[in-house]
């Protein structure tokens, strides 16, 4: 049987890689939201698109993420929304 402490430390460092690389994502889909920003202020459009976000929460849900809840899915990708249209407005 193997060290219970020792496969700790090997999941917390197997989760901080996946952390690592969900900035990583986070920073590239941040740039893409501010590139549709851009996009969408050349066509006269608001940064907040309702239909967008409501089709953007329903495919998420429908994904699925393992564990994860669609509610919960739908929680962390509205906050993740939320801080995009902050990003947008800033620039």
């Amino acid at each position: 049987m193997s060290d219970p402490a020792a496969r700790l430390q090997e999941i917390r460092a197997a989760i901080d890689t996946i952390d690592d690389q969900l900035l990583t994502l986070l920073a590239a889909r941040t740039e893409l939201a501010l590139e549709a920003g851009r996009a969408k202020a050349a066509l006269g459009r608001a940064v907040q698109d309702p239909e967008r976000e409501t089709a953007l929460l329903a495919r998420v849900a429908a994904r699925g993420a393992g564990a994860l809840t669609p509610d919960d899915l739908v929680e962390l990708w509205t906050l993740l929304m939320a801080a995009t249209r902050r990003a947008e407005s800033q620039r």
